[in-house]
């Protein structure tokens, strides 16, 4: 059902239900009981009233942004997210959020980098929140002195959102230097995280001591039971609905479970 349908049939079923409320008090408690009953009960009425034309208002002042959600034209969302946040100053983070989401999908890193130096200039705070997302444009680069500058301070903040991520951003631009923090993360409770632990402590397996070897078999048998079949795929799908860090290197997370499984076999 489209987004403009369901505004108005909500509003269509609010008022209807307090016609019948109203009629129905008339018809139950009598005409003199009934005025009684709304002398008392006017302040719930009034407050509710008002609770709807909360929501209302907070609908028709986003109706551009759930209209461009709902076509999915993501080229004028991104140009109307842009406006917001730089022509009209509305630095918010659901709003900022939004921004990183549809630039990655059209593939606009600029979009994501320009937002980085704004909130860096003007609103350092939410780096603890969209940090680790707003270093995707960074990742992607592989250049890995950048990535370790910026995902390092993240991984060292333990109020950084999915902090997890920026320490494997790190790990992954140290190298062998990262052997320790990738063995300690294949504990982590992201699935795909801890995947692609996995995987770059075997290309480092000449650098594990035994235990730690002993340790990645562990975690190589208990993570080949959490993703085999159509349990795996709801929970790496979960993972994926975490954080845009796990959509962005689903496809990898994908080809480490196929060779897991398939060594299973």
């Amino acid at each position: 059902m489209r987004f403009k349908s369901i505004f108005w049939l909500f509003n269509i079923v609010v008022i209807f239900a307090l016609i019948v409320f109203a009629v129905a008090s008339f018809f139950l408690f009598g005409k003199d009981y009934a005025a009684v009953y709304w002398g008392n009960m006017w302040i719930v009425a009034v407050l509710f009233v008002v609770l709807i034309g909360v929501l209302d208002f907070y609908f028709i002042r986003n109706w551009t942004l759930f209209d461009l959600l709902e076509k999915e034209d993501w080229p004028e969302l991104l140009a109307w997210l842009e406006s917001r946040l730089y022509g009209k100053g509305q630095l918010r983070k659901h709003y900022a959020n939004l921004l990183i989401n549809t630039a990655l999908s059209v593939s606009n890193l600029d979009a994501v980098k320009k937002l980085e130096t704004e909130i860096r200039q003007r609103k350092p705070e939410l780096l603890q929140s969209l940090g680790v997302a707003l270093g995707i444009p960074i990742l992607l680069e592989q250049d890995w002195p950048k990535v370790d500058a910026y995902f390092g301070p993240l991984a060292d903040d333990p109020k950084t959102h999915k902090r997890n991520w920026a320490r494997w951003c790190r790990a992954l631009a140290a190298g062998g230097d990262g052997v320790s923090e990738l063995i300690e993360l294949l504990d982590a409770k992201d699935p795909s995280i801890r995947l692609l632990s996995l995987q770059m402590l075997e290309q480092h397996s000449e650098l594990l001591n035994s235990d730690q070897t002993e340790i990645l078999q562990g975690a190589r048998t208990a993570l080949r039971q959490i993703i085999a079949g159509s349990s795996g795929d709801r929970v790496l799908q979960r993972s994926r609905e975490d954080h845009l860090m796990a959509v962005v290197l689903s496809s990898k997370v994908n080809e480490i479970r196929s060779e897991i499984l398939a060594v299973s076999h």
